[in-house]
């Protein structure tokens, strides 16, 4: 009995490997063969996987990631005499480094929070340091649909105001 069942075993493996074999070659065939014909079916499959994004009260790095996310969309929609803009601005920003930031973009012909001409398509925010008072640096990694990704160094105050936003080394 000990041989016929290994037997069933072996056999049981040959055809789900062969199965496998047949379904994978099939699904790479079926994927290469549509892919050129049908480019927009790759992204939609990628919706479909659940994304997962978080955050925490009170945390500087969830407030830069926020205020990045939200200001972004402001752009996007389109914001009607840049009142959502300006909200966010006032809200999140440090009134000194405000001023220097309008300042900077006169200047530079460019939005100052972006440090770019044009709306990202794309954005990640990362943590770089803590210091002992409790400031966050943050990397901001924009980017767009065409051109090199723009990284900033921004730094949020314990007390959830941005006081610096530069070019990140």
């Amino acid at each position: 009995m000990h041989g016929n069942t290994s037997g069933r075993r072996s056999l049981r493996r040959i055809a789900a490997i062969t199965a496998g074999l047949t379904l994978g070659l099939g699904l790479g065939v079926s994927a290469h063969a549509s892919q050129p014909a049908a480019p927009h079916r790759a992204p939609l499959a990628a919706a479909a996987q659940a994304r997962t994004v978080s955050g925490r009260t009170g945390d500087a790095l969830t407030g830069i990631a926020d205020f990045y996310g939200a200001y972004i969309d402001a752009q996007t929609d389109a914001d009607p005499g840049l009142k959502l803009m300006n909200t966010l601005r006032s809200h999140y920003l440090d009134p000194a480094f405000s001023r220097r930031l309008v300042a900077w973009e006169r200047e530079n012909h460019a939005d100052g929070v972006l440090r770019a001409q044009s709306i990202p398509a794309r954005w990640t925010v990362t943590e770089k340091s803590r210091s002992k008072g409790g400031a966050v640096e943050a990397v901001v990694t924009l980017t767009w649909e065409h051109g090199a990704p723009v990284k900033l160094s921004v730094v949020m105050t314990p007390a959830h105001r941005i006081v610096r936003i530069s070019p990140a080394r």
